[in-house]
């Protein structure tokens, strides 16, 4: 699973992935680590069921991002195709109170066209830069109620599978929820990595399942 994420997933989730990972374990290299992390079997329960929706908050910032550039893309082709008819003639504009003069209409639109493109240009250049920051830095820049809307609304299907996986993976580190526990610093990074990207999958099933649901099962 984690080879296939690696190969498929974009490269802002992957970096986000590392980040987060190294965050929780500091910066050194699985291949030098030598340390050992000691938890409980519920503390560690918890941490990875954390790294699971973590992962699931990734596949949504990574959807919501996606949707906008493509929503915003379509949005810059409308406008462009929506050519405005040809004018002809004198308008008044209105410098200042009390203040009017009659321009060339013609020449007059063409400068609002000019002033209008330029805005638009500004504001694809802002969004270029959105899209291409990291996902950490896409998601700590949504307001609160979005950011959180990215962990919101699991399907009680998605949660029930998640804690299958956790319980399955406290049984197989053979690891009782009260008692002590020791795990090398490089296997528990392994581990981490593979608990956001069972939480990053676990959302990109759930919306098949949805697609299907809307446009198959009808």
């Amino acid at each position: 699973m984690v080879a296939e994420f690696a190969k498929t997933a974009p490269e802002a989730v992957q970096l986000a992935v590392k980040q987060t990972v190294a965050a929780l374990l500091g910066q050194m290299p699985a291949e030098v680590a030598d340390g050992a992390i000691t938890a409980t079997g519920q503390s560690l329960a918890s941490l990875f069921f954390s790294m699971q929706m973590t992962g699931y908050m990734f596949r949504n910032a990574e959807y919501r991002r996606s949707l906008s550039t493509t929503l915003a893309a379509a949005e810059d082709e409308m406008a462009e195709a929506a050519a405005l008819p040809p004018v002809k003639g004198e308008i008044t504009v209105s410098l200042a109170p009390g203040m009017e003069a009659k321009v060339d209409a013609a020449a007059y639109m063409a400068e609002l066209r000019s002033e209008v493109e330029g805005l638009r240009a500004q504001l694809a250049s802002a969004r270029e830069k959105k899209a291409e920051q990291p996902l950490l830095a896409f998601i700590q820049s949504l307001p609160g109620d979005e950011a959180r809307q990215l962990q919101g609304g699991v399907s009680s299907e998605v949660l029930e599978a998640m804690g299958q996986l956790v319980t399955s993976l406290l049984r197989d580190m053979n690891v009782a929820p009260d008692a002590l526990t020791e795990a090398p610093v490089a296997k528990m990074r392994e581990v981490l990595i593979l608990q956001l990207v069972q939480g990053y999958k676990l959302r990109e099933l759930e919306v098949r399942a949805e697609l299907k649901g809307t446009f198959w099962d009808q």
